[in-house]
């Protein structure tokens, strides 16, 4: 799910040698993010004046040398929060869910949440919701939690960090591809095209195409999460439920669920509330599609969500929730931040085709024998 991130990715990432480094942000991308910073609060200012229920989700955040180098500034977070609940009505998912039920939805209700379950929300986030009295929801990926993994968006990214500079070559779907990193605006360039092209290929093909990268880079990567990465703990999450936040869904294993087969569905999702319940001791009523785009999901996953027993899920198409809405697919409201990205990953993937650049799934097994540029 996407959500209103505001931060520049100032990353301070570990150097391939495990030491500790810095690495800035240049170019078009630090001017991108520094725009971010003004749209992401426009939007919040935009979504305050609508009458509508709109909900807000977030992912990941950065104290002083704690959580994600490349999260949402936790000063930001608190700004926005203070603007929140001076300008809204902020209320908990589970009540504006019981509002959109009856067909009562009161005038400017907001409900706050966040992804994915990593520790900085529990560490950093919760205390400003505590200060500000907003009763959030976490989205949680159950496996991650539990240790048996690390979302792939996160190894995804380890593995370009840690790459090195210069040609590498790779076999991708029978053909040589070359992985291109000059500086540090190539290192962002290519990783978001190939990040964005992983969800669109199956998630098998998708682990082969990343494990295929790693290999070619010489990264190794770790069984367990880097402190930068880890999750929070059932000891958190049982304090959190216990304190009033909703903990919710996310899937055990975080894949884009029009990329698995249909088989796999009912575990990913109805598995993922079996697995929350049992550790929390408490019902899970929500659920939230992993990328949460219209493509990202099927019917026979919003099918597994009613079979599973949740009361209602969210998605990230954009806008506002009326008293129509159907409990299956909550809109959410995507910051001026988000906009902009998407219409810069929009720009990017243009910008790779013309250049050559471009992960071509268009041309599986290709038989040309030429190296193709990613």
């Amino acid at each position: 799910m996407d959500g209103l991130g505001t931060s520049a990715r100032q990353a301070a990432a570990p150097d391939p040698r495990g030491q500790g480094a810095a690495r800035p942000v240049f170019g078009a991308k630090q001017a991108a993010l520094q725009l971010g910073f003004r749209a992401g609060l426009l939007r919040l200012m935009q979504l305050a004046r609508r009458r509508e229920a709109v909900i807000l989700t977030f992912h990941r955040f950065a104290g002083e040398g704690t959580g994600d180098p490349c999260g949402l500034a936790i000063a930001k977070f608190s700004a926005y929060m203070k603007y929140l609940v001076r300008c809204r009505r902020v209320v908990s998912l589970p009540e504006l869910t019981r509002q959109l039920r009856q067909g009562k939805v009161r005038p400017y209700a907001a409900a706050v949440t966040v992804d994915d379950g990593y520790e900085e929300f529990f560490s950093l986030a919760v205390p400003v919701l505590r200060t500000y009295g907003i009763p959030a929801s976490v989205f949680v990926i159950s496996d991650f939690v539990d240790g048996r993994l690390w979302p792939w968006t996160d190894r995804f990214r380890f593995v370009f960090e840690h790459a090195p500079r210069g040609p590498v070559v790779f076999e991708h779907r029978g053909s040589a591809r070359i992985l291109r990193i000059r500086d540090e605006e190539d290192r962002w360039r290519v990783e978001e095209s190939w990040r964005e092209y992983a969800k669109t290929i199956p998630v098998a093909e998708r682990d082969d195409l990343l494990g295929a990268i790693a290999d070619a880079c010489g990264v190794d990567i770790p069984a367990t999460p880097p402190r930068e990465y880890r999750p929070m703990t059932w000891a958190q999450l049982r304090a959190l439920a216990a304190e009033g936040f909703d903990v919710g869904a996310h899937t055990r294993t975080h894949p884009v669920l029009s990329r698995i087969p249909p088989e796999r569905l009912q575990d990913e999702i109805g598995g993922c509330k079996e697995q929350l319940e049992r550790n929390l001791g408490a019902s899970v009523a929500h659920f939230a599609y992993p990328n949460g785009r219209r493509q990202d999901y099927t019917p026979q996953a919003v099918e597994a969500v009613a079979r599973a027993g949740y009361v209602a899920a969210v998605t990230t198409v954009a806008g506002p929730n009326t008293s129509a809405a159907d409990l299956a697919h909550f809109a959410q409201s995507v910051s001026g931040f988000e906009l902009l990205r998407t219409r810069l990953r929009s720009g990017l993937q243009r910008r790779l085709r013309r250049s050559g650049d471009e992960p071509a799934p268009a041309v599986p097994g290709s038989s040309d024998g030429e190296a193709r540029d990613g």
